[in-house]
């Protein structure tokens, strides 16, 4: 790979701000005629603030010196207290500078990530990051963009499809949750667009590479502009949306990009299975991303993972979050030069 300059974006909200909050219940009420608190599908922890962020700062500085500059997209003003902002290798990004007036405020991060290129000097060549993804092992630009400067994207495929496709999309669109369910939108237009189908693919959920030309030729595609601006105008997530998968796909149609299947760590008591998993697949596995909920059940696969991710979902505890928080001080004791 030649030696282009790799930037670094992160997503970051403080779910907890008295400000924040009184706009999104507004606007959710507005939108919805419904109050936050009797809403079924507005799921609280997607805008929690765990004090992550500060760990996956701490992760990359360890891991990923080489990294030109990183960008931290918020709202509303805020930043996180321990930020040391005067750091030049840091800028902070209001909603406002990358996006259209009239999609503010906003409080999805569908809408956010796709204006993310453009953010004012972004490298061609960048990675995506949440505040819940952490690398584990020191790692090359090579790991995520090949030596023609392709990004490189792990992918998963997934399960329960129905058989028949062609015949069945509907029945199979009708029965998957709103992530599946973006994902597949987002290859179906890929579809329109090249005639090709790769339905059966799916983002993995860790830490993924773009190239910005790539997103701003695709965005600005006949068959995707005006679906996409109406998108973003999309104040909370909703079902009829495309996700980056979209960008990605497009990138690799139009040979900017190359697959690699993600096969995670296993561990568990099916110990023997388990073993000749990980040997088999040793190359893919050393390289996939480990997803999980709670840290120090998932430590063994963690152990062995260059990146991991620690999801926090409606279901995750008080409990939970304060003994992944523990984990991640014990991974991640140095203060970075990102802190104050």
């Amino acid at each position: 790979m030649t030696n282009d300059k790799i930037d670094a974006v992160y997503l970051w909200v403080d779910g907890s701000d008295k400000k924040w909050l009184k706009a999104r219940n507004f606007w959710y009420n507005k939108i919805n005629n419904k109050t936050v608190e009797t809403a079924n599908n507005l799921n609280s922890s997607l805008y929690r603030d765990n004090g992550e962020l500060k760990y996956s700062l701490r992760s990359l500085a360890e891991c990923v010196p080489w990294i030109n500059h990183i960008y931290i997209i918020t709202g509303f003003n805020q930043k996180p207290k321990w930020l040391n902002t005067k750091n030049k290798k840091i800028t902070i990004v209001p909603h406002e500078q990358i996006m259209p007036k009239d999609a503010l405020p906003t409080f999805n991060s569908s809408s956010i990530a796709k204006c993310i290129h453009n953010i004012p000097n972004l490298s061609d060549k960048f990675i995506i990051l949440n505040d819940d993804t952490f690398f584990n092992k020191r790692l090359k630009p090579s790991f995520f963009f090949d030596k023609y400067g392709r990004a490189i994207i792990l992918y998963n495929k997934h399960k329960n499809m129905p058989k028949h496709l062609s015949k069945n999309i509907n029945r199979w669109l009708s029965s998957v949750d709103r992530y599946t369910y973006n994902i597949i939108l987002s290859a179906l237009k890929i579809k329109e667009i090249f005639g090709k189908t790769y339905l059966s693919y799916k983002p993995s959920h860790g830490i993924d590479p773009y190239i910005k030309s790539s997103i701003i030729e695709c965005s600005n595609h006949p068959l995707v502009k005006k679906q996409l601006k109406k998108q973003i105008l999309q104040r909370f997530r909703e079902r009829d949306s495309f996700l980056m998968w979209l960008f990605e796909l497009y990138a690799y149609m139009t040979n900017r990009a190359v697959f690699k299947k993600a096969r995670g760590y296993k561990s568990g008591k099916h110990w023997l299975s388990n073993f000749i998993y990980n040997t088999i697949y040793f190359r893919s596995v050393r390289k996939s991303p480990v997803f999980c909920e709670d840290a120090n059940f998932s430590r063994n696969s963690i152990k062995h993972a260059t990146i991991f991710c620690i999801n926090d979902s409606k279901y995750t505890t008080n409990e939970t979050i304060q003994n992944n928080l523990e984990f991640l001080q014990n991974r991640f004791p140095n203060k970075s030069e990102f802190e104050k």
